[in-house]
């Protein structure tokens, strides 16, 4: 294993590594170039989920499923830091979903999911499900009108499943009102969802496990522009490159383990900064604190239009253009379609390497799919409560054809000679190795300096802040929020700053 030793850390963590086997083994170290930030997407989702799990147990305390919009509303305006920690749990779930999607697409477009990484995209493809059947499921425990309306309206739209699926589904959801220990007036599958949200959040954790095993077994994908047609994918089939190329050499694990803390504080602090400045549903009417959504109720469902949040808009899209069976059917197959996308690249299209000029056809096919989903889910936004038609169809049909008689071309014939021309004058051909170090881009001491003391001066300006702002008002934790947030970023970028980039320098 290639090794720098240069720090008390590491050598703490050889000394560990000795008796525990952690270092190198439970985790790999990175070589240089891997130390940008679109490598590390994934930790954005890893730490929006531990957040969500924190606040969600704390949450958790305050909720009662029996009542469930009376106890919102409580946490909300009678219990100390309660509409911060709503607000923090409901927009880290968007935080999660968003880095999800956005790491998705970046897997996509480097082709991370390609041999013998198909499983790890499965196993992602997965997470995803889950995660969007946690959002589901949580979007609904607050029992107010838009929530738990759009909840009853995916039910039944989903029980036109095929594969007796919808049956199976059913099982599940459908509670007897009369079952002993029933509160009347609150529809009793709130219950089972609150039991849901805890057993798919398991689900969620031992999943995410799994695939931290397999991307640890396979380690950091190679640079794409360096992977010729039929050549290997794992950078332990490029020990030459990973001992001579300095761009490849294998950094200290205090590195990554900066890189991580960092992203987890950026992350946690981000999502405070925004739960403060745009509290979730609530209003703040001086020391007031409201929750704006109102309760469910029958009469009201009848009158309010179904419309489900932002991450389930693409779904409601095809039972909008057609009749709930055919609209199950074509969600199953985008569902089959993103699950087997690895094998539709290897043994279809025939793919010989993961840059996106040499996969002209899977890049016009997921293309589509991206562009698809964005104009679904705003095209279900501005429609709520009115049919489509299958217009919608129309339009989801031309996508793709449009992707492919533009994209397909212009990659096959156009880039891909060039990447291929490019790729044949690098210095890494015919066996030879060519020691390549490029001028290192340090930043001046000074600079250095400068930065530090401003992340300092911010860092306990924030924190004296959020210590010191009495609870005199509830209004308050939202400020308190801010700069709880404001330090967290801080805090990030002093270990960026210092620990990931200082490392990256020697």
């Amino acid at each position: 294993m290639v090794t720098q030793k240069g720090s008390t850390l590491d050598r703490i963590l050889y000394w560990l590594d000795e008796r525990l086997g952690i270092y190198g083994h439970t985790l790999r170290q990175a070589p240089r170039y891997a130390y940008s930030i679109d490598y590390w997407l994934g930790g954005f989702v890893l730490a929006s989920l531990i957040f969500e799990i924190i606040t969600g147990a704390l949450t958790a305390l305050y909720y009662t499923p029996s009542d469930p919009y009376t106890s919102t509303t409580y946490l909300i305006s009678q219990v100390p830091y309660g509409a911060l920690l709503f607000s923090l749990h409901s927009w880290g779930a968007y935080v999660m979903i968003f880095a999800m999607l956005v790491h998705i697409t970046r897997n996509f477009i480097v082709g991370a999911y390609r041999p013998p990484r198909e499983f790890m995209w499965i196993v992602g493809t997965l997470l995803a499900g889950l995660t969007l059947t946690e959002a589901y499921l949580g979007y609904s425990l607050p029992y107010n009108l838009i929530s738990w309306v759009a909840t009853t309206t995916g039910l039944n739209l989903f029980g036109y499943m095929p594969f007796n699926l919808g049956y199976l589904i059913s099982l599940f959801t459908i509670v007897n009102p009369n079952q002993p220990g029933i509160m009347s007036g609150v529809d009793p599958l709130v219950q089972r969802f609150f039991v849901f949200h805890w057993i798919v959040g398991g689900l969620l954790v031992a999943v995410v496990g799994l695939h931290l095993y397999i991307f640890e077994k396979h380690g950091i994908t190679p640079p794409v522009s360096e992977v010729k047609p039929g050549a290997p994918e794992l950078i332990d089939e490029y020990q030459d490159k990973l001992k001579s190329d300095y761009r490849w050499e294998l950094q200290p694990l205090i590195r990554s383990i900066g890189m991580v803390v960092m992203i987890f504080l950026l992350t946690f602090g981000i999502i405070f900064f925004i739960a403060s400045m745009i509290p979730f549903d609530i209003s703040v009417s001086g020391t007031v604190l409201k929750y704006v959504k109102p309760e469910y109720n029958p009469i009201n469902a009848a009158q309010a239009p179904p419309l489900p949040d932002w991450y389930f808009l693409f779904i409601y899209f095809f039972y909008k253009a057609i009749d709930p069976s055919s609209a199950s059917i074509i969600f199953l197959g985008w569902v089959a379609v993103t699950v087997l996308f690895p094998f539709i690249d290897a043994y279809v299209f025939r793919h010989k390497a993961p840059h996106p000029g040499l996969r002209p056809a899977a890049v016009s096919l997921g293309t589509g799919f991206i562009i698809a989903f964005i104009v679904n889910t705003i095209w279900a936004e501005e429609t709520p409560g009115q049919e489509i038609g299958t217009i919608g169809l129309v339009v989801d049909a031309i996508i793709f054809i449009a992707c492919f008689a533009v994209l397909w071309p212009l990659l096959r014939y156009v880039v891909q000679p060039r990447v291929l021309a490019k790729m044949s004058s690098s210095p890494f051909r015919d066996g030879g190795i060519m020691t390549i170090k490029p001028e290192k881009r340090v930043l001046s001491g000074a600079l250095v300096l400068s930065m530090n003391l401003f992340i300092l001066g911010t860092l306990i300006y924030s924190l004296y802040q959020a210590l010191t702002i009495p609870m005199t008002s509830l209004a308050n934790q939202f400020i308190i929020g801010q700069y709880i947030g404001l330090s967290m970023i801080m805090f990030s970028l002093s270990i960026f700053l210092n620990v990931v980039i200082g490392y990256g320098k020697r």
